[in-house]
């Protein structure tokens, strides 16, 4: 296959091995950008380099950020992108403070605003960067409420710095993509950038890997949480504790058991995949838990001008990925 004639734009790429980054990354590929990559390591990006982006060899240049929260960290890889699109945050599930949790999130965003505003040049377009829709979650037990852009989640910062190092990820993941998101729309009305700023906000993310994922490890990610339900070796992760974000584990178990009747019907002979109850485990057509509040994409499919791959589709093509990995 030729590939697409390079337009002479790049794009930086924070976090590039990560899941929903290295996606992006092969999708600006194949669109013409080249993409310069950063992650904590040169060793991590090999997967991908040898991969999915081996055929785009010439158009992909990564960086080493061992830490992302030192000043300066940036400053050499903003210059003469055309956007910048920011990834990189804590991810870690066993990290269980405030400190090494929420900090690094928000101080990774200043830092690299603020490198794209004193070294990137003229020709920089657009910073977006993927905060999630756990910053827009006005409360955690608040029912039937469609939450949009416009919400905000005010709680979860002051009960994680409350519980102190009682708090485990159910709540510092959420603390940090608000104050991350939060330090974002500061730092704009601050500086005035003659970019534009742009925050998306997921939420469960689903479908191919751009690179063989990890281990599987005590984390509740997409890929994980597919590959345990695919694998023979099929395990579930416990529950959180804190009794505010039990609710949230049900829409966990939800999502994972409603995963699981789209592979026994397409995996018929693996009988290890457990069985769902559709109107019991979660809504007909994969809607969202029954009773609670509900999620509205509908500015990010109108200003996209795309929709929404199916949750159908992006389980079973994510599997199909994995079925390769076992030969």
């Amino acid at each position: 296959m030729s590939l697409p004639r390079c337009n002479g734009k790049t794009v930086l790429i924070t976090g590039i091995n990560g899941y929903i980054a290295s996606r992006i990354g092969h999708d600006l590929l194949k669109k013409g950008y080249k993409i310069r990559g950063t992650s904590r390591s040169k060793p991590s990006t090999e997967a991908l380099l040898n991969g999915a982006y081996k055929e785009f060899a010439g158009r992909v240049e990564t960086i080493s950020v061992p830490d992302m929260t030192v000043p300066g960290a940036f400053d050499e890889a903003v210059k003469g992108v055309t956007a910048i699109v920011h990834t990189a945050s804590p991810l870690n599930y066993q990290l269980k403070t405030w400190d090494d949790f929420v900090t690094p999130a928000v101080n990774g965003n200043i830092c690299v605003l603020t490198s794209a505003l004193k070294h990137a040049g003229p020709q920089l377009e657009a910073f977006v960067m993927t905060s999630s829709l756990a910053a827009t979650i006005s409360h955690p037990n608040r029912k039937r409420y469609k939450s949009t852009e416009k919400d905000w989640n005010n709680w979860a910062e002051s009960i994680a710095q409350s519980l102190g190092d009682k708090a485990d990820h159910t709540i510092l993941y959420p603390a940090s993509k608000a104050a991350a998101e939060k330090a974002l729309w500061k730092f704009r009305d601050q500086y005035n950038p003659d970019w534009s700023i742009i925050a998306i906000n997921p939420g469960v993310v689903a479908g191919p890997p751009s690179k063989p994922p990890l281990p599987l490890r005590p984390q509740r990610n997409p890929q994980t949480l597919l590959l345990a339900l695919h694998r023979r070796d099929a395990h579930h992760p416990a529950h959180p504790r804190h009794r505010l974000l039990r609710r949230r584990a049900r829409r966990l178990r939800h999502a994972r058991l409603a995963a699981a009747d789209v592979l026994r019907r397409a995996y018929p002979d693996r009988s290890c995949i457990p069985v769902g109850s559709p109107g019991a485990d979660y809504e007909e057509g994969y809607a969202w838990f029954s009773g609670g509040m509900s999620f509205c994409g509908d500015k990010a499919r109108k200003i996209l001008g795309r929709e929404y791959v199916g949750f159908e589709q992006s389980v079973v093509d994510t599997a199909r990925v994995f079925e390769r990995m076992e030969r």
